[in-house]
């Protein structure tokens, strides 16, 4: 059962849950300056720092070209879902994901089973299952918290690899994405290798370094650096509710912008189809509103709580080592600091008191 907060709609302007379809500017934009990259990176013989810089740029575009896919697949930018499943192709096409198979895997289970064991496929697993599982096993060293250097790695890589993992093995296995189209799955994921292939055959393996393996760590790194803050340490809970089950992470303004407010995830969660542009209305209402329980901190803090803390989970609320038996804590409340609400945001109440951010 999730928990309503529809009532906090009458509190925000009725033209934040309009598609905003001006993202299909910068959209385009972002997939055209990417390819172009590549263009240059394939025809020319450039030095290696203007390739790296071309490298670095191509990982950016490809990186929030994911971000507005996301956005583009909950409706928040296009209703048609026509077109939704047009540009999102190409949008989780350098991820070489199946705009069918994320909205399953991402709208209808992880937005309906938040931190829910089992249902939801983005929820760490329990140490039962731990001790069931080889893959968990062989998988928990890369993560944070494991105490092993691979785990440093996690961020630059593992988004992608779970994603070919979930799309072409747990989907079948997993009785929880029975209902998917897989056929379509299977369409579109054909379509998006032939493509990959053939770029990589008009590359040659020699431009493979700049044009594949540098934009596949930095796409991987920005948008997963969010993801797994967003919940990885809070704790499981039966009931979705997005306060208790899901964190919002900060960063620089400038960054915020870039990454279209990305970290916003517990406004996210309770209103899917609003754009990112309009997310931090729905923050400044939250800290007005559940001063006490709205969990939010900077995105270095949750960055470095996360390799603090393990990723296995000993009961819901409690995460545990299963090589040192050494236990941590899930999200607790702490004192935060007061923060203004933007100019044009009108509030119910006449100003914010008693903000508060989480300690781990």
């Amino acid at each position: 059962m999730t928990k309503d907060y529809r009532y906090l709609k009458k509190h925000l302007p009725d033209d934040i849950f309009k598609p905003n379809r001006l993202f299909l500017l910068p959209l385009i934009g972002t997939a055209l300056a990417g390819w172009a990259c590549v263009g240059v990176i394939g025809l020319t013989e450039l030095p290696w720092y203007l390739n790296l810089c071309l490298s670095l740029l191509i990982g950016y575009c490809w990186s929030v070209g994911g971000l507005f896919g996301h956005e583009l697949l909950h409706g928040a930018i296009v209703r048609s879902k026509k077109w939704q499943n047009i540009i999102g192709f190409f949008c989780f096409l350098p991820y070489l994901i199946s705009p069918t198979f994320w909205r399953y895997w991402h709208n209808k289970l992880h937005h309906s089973y938040t931190q829910k064991i089992i249902m939801d496929p983005d929820a760490f697993p329990t140490l039962k299952i731990y001790r069931q599982s080889k893959f968990i096993q062989w998988m928990f060293p890369f993560t944070p918290g494991s105490g092993k250097k691979r785990s440093f790695f996690y961020l630059f890589f593992w988004f992608s690899f779970n994603a070919q993992i979930a799309q072409h093995y747990f989907r079948y296995r997993n009785k929880i994405f029975n209902k998917l189209n897989h056929k379509r799955v299977n369409v579109e994921m054909v379509l998006a290798l032939l493509i990959h292939a053939s770029v990589l055959v008009w590359l040659g393996p020699s431009q493979w370094f700049w044009a594949v393996i540098i934009p596949f760590v930095v796409m991987n790194y920005i948008p997963f650096s969010y993801i797994s803050t967003n919940h990885n340490l809070s704790p499981l809970t039966k009931r979705n509710d997005p306060l208790s089950n899901s964190l919002t992470v900060t960063n620089h303004p400038v960054l915020e912008a870039l990454h279209i407010n990305f970290g916003y995830h517990v406004e996210h969660h309770l209103f899917p189809t609003i754009s990112g542009a309009h997310l931090k209305k729905v923050h400044y209402l939250l800290k007005n509103e559940f001063p006490s329980k709205y969990q939010f901190m900077p995105k270095w803090r949750a960055i470095r709580a996360l390799y603090q803390t393990s990723r296995i989970y000993k009961n819901s609320m409690t995460l545990v080592n299963p090589y040192s038996g050494k236990t941590f804590g899930t999200l607790v409340e702490a004192e935060g600091v007061k923060t203004e609400a933007p100019r044009d945001y009108k509030s119910p109440k006449t100003e914010f008191n008693n903000s508060r951010d989480v300690e781990i």
